[in-house]
């Protein structure tokens, strides 16, 4: 089962901060408090309370002090479900999986300078791009692919963008599949998740606070 949640910055008034905050263990609000600037701050803040959600949906509440990440940075909490965050603009995006491992990455679509970044992509995907009559959100779509399929994976952009190709909704990498599917939470924006089987039916939940 693979669940997504999403929800806009805005739900949170400035003037509740420190009442949410106070729904985190104390490191993980200092944390978010780490950020300098309260748009980034509402972010991290969100994700953490949907993580909270999720741990109190499943009955794992107390686990929400077991919050780590991997060496690739690659937030996990032990003994639970496979989770990954995404957020751009004012969307944060948040899903669990009861799989090995899941990914998701969200993006605002907009005007890009893309050619000196399609470069790092898959010669396949270049030509695509290049081919399209809407280059720009045919970036969009390649790159919010191929970063979910990353974040997935448990590895960053260091390892190379070209290494595998991501205009399929089945991507292999290093002799194994990996699952893509498109989430719509907004016109205005591109979101998928990537999972190693796949998965015909998301649940796609509106985050609110409570």
């Amino acid at each position: 089962m693979v669940v997504v949640k999403y929800c806009s910055i805005d739900v949170i008034e400035d003037d509740c901060m420190d009442y949410y905050l106070s729904l985190l263990p104390q490191f993980m609000a200092m944390d978010v408090m780490k950020y300098k600037y309260l748009p980034d701050q509402k972010s991290r803040l969100i994700a953490r309370l949907m993580l909270r959600e999720s741990l109190i949906d499943t009955g794992d509440e107390d686990l929400l002090k077991n919050w780590s990440r991997k060496n690739s940075n690659k937030p996990i909490i032990s003994n639970w479900n496979a989770f990954n965050i995404s957020h751009s603009s004012n969307l944060v995006v948040f899903t669990y999986s009861t799989d090995a491992s899941v990914g998701i990455d969200i993006e605002k679509k907009g005007l890009v300078e893309y050619q000196n970044l399609m470069m790092y992509f898959h010669h396949e995907e270049q030509q695509f791009i290049s081919a399209s009559h809407h280059a720009n959100d045919s970036f969009y779509e390649i790159w919010v692919r191929k970063e979910a399929v990353l974040k997935a994976i448990g590895t960053g952009i260091i390892e190379g963008l070209g290494e595998f190709n991501c205009l399929r909704d089945i991507v292999i990498y290093k002799g194994q599949e990996w699952y893509l599917k498109g989430v719509n939470i907004h016109p205005d924006y591109i979101c998928y998740v990537c999972m190693p089987k796949l998965e015909e039916h998301i649940v796609v939940q509106k985050f609110g606070t409570k």
